[in-house]
């Protein structure tokens, strides 16, 4: 039996780099619904697949195809990020998978928030994060990761 161990103590340690990580991934303005912004959409996908692969993930992009706009324009949908990390055959293996995109900002109250922060940024965030403390605590992970992202 697996007996699992978290690395809370570097956790504690990192705090402010994990939340600078967050800073920095909400800082690109990712917004799928606009075509002028598809740019940003696809360099958070390329962020994220370089972090994953600093992390020691293989990583994949691949292509989509083409979105017909209500123009009738068509534009190259994002490519979407594939990753793997570890391949014991005696763990469990778990598929993380979440969007990297946001939906535009809107005032509430006369403030601005963070597009992504929550809704989904924050969580991809969090398993980038956790991936990383075990790193750094020298822990194996207690499973095989595999990542799909868009």
């Amino acid at each position: 039996m697996y007996h699992f161990v978290f690395p809370f103590s570097v956790i504690d340690k990192q705090q402010q780099a994990m939340i600078e990580l967050l800073r920095e991934a909400v800082a690109i303005k990712s917004v799928s619904s606009s075509p002028e912004a598809r740019g940003e959409v696809v360099r958070m996908v390329n962020w994220m697949k370089e972090k994953l692969e600093k992390e020691g993930a293989t990583c994949d992009l691949k292509e989509l195809g083409e979105q017909t706009l209500l123009s009738g324009a068509k534009l190259k949908l994002p490519p979407v990020l594939l990753g793997r990390l570890g391949d014991d055959p005696n763990k469990k293996t778990v598929l993380i998978y979440g969007h990297l995109d946001v939906q535009p900002a809107n005032k509430i109250d006369g403030k601005l928030y963070g597009r992504g922060a929550t809704d989904d940024k924050g969580p991809v965030m969090g398993w980038l994060n956790a991936i990383r403390a075990y790193k750094e605590a020298g822990i194996p992970l207690p499973v095989n990761l595999k990542v799909g992202a868009t």
